[in-house]
């Protein structure tokens, strides 16, 4: 954007104007990249998130933050047991990082672990029927939001700067 600026009083003010002009412009734009890319990531999310009873899915929204960035949040007791999986059968299936301290076949209640075979536990479903299982692989599907953001950041930049 050229602004034509010569040395007088009107010229300046009108200078400054059009700069005030872009500037709040920039800012509306910048505002529009990051809304338009959490609805990107949480569409993908719900997308990539397995739909046993939909209340995992349900949970996933998109948050403005307060310096103008936002997140993709997955709210639910049991979303992060989804995103990177349990168990035996859930190590080694996730393909990020890891948080810190996440581990995979803790015994943190050796109560609910079948004593014979500590790779296997016990739980109570929604209708209280005793369940064991050895873990769950990991879904990703929180992973796979942020990679598709990532992917349309040019795009969705292109398209939303360039007005």
């Amino acid at each position: 954007m050229r602004i034509p600026v010569s040395l007088s009083r009107p010229s300046i003010r009108g200078a400054i104007a059009m700069i005030d002009g872009a500037s709040a412009s920039l800012e509306a734009r910048c505002a529009e990249l990051v809304r338009r890319l959490g609805e990107i990531g949480v569409e993908a999310a719900v997308a990539h998130v397995r739909k046993d009873t939909g209340e995992l899915a349900s949970g996933i929204r998109w948050e403005q933050l307060a310096d103008g960035s936002g997140i993709v949040v997955s709210e639910g007791p049991y979303a992060a047991f989804v995103e990177f999986g349990t168990g035996v059968v859930g190590e080694g299936t996730y393909q990020g990082d890891l948080p810190d301290g996440w581990g995979y076949n803790e015994q943190r209640t050796p109560e609910a672990h079948d004593p014979d075979d500590m790779t296997r536990w016990f739980y109570r479903d929604r209708d209280g029927r005793v369940r064991s299982t050895r873990g769950q692989p990991a879904c990703g599907y929180m992973a796979a939001a942020a990679e598709e953001m990532r992917q349309s950041v040019a795009a969705v930049a292109k398209e939303v700067l360039g007005k």
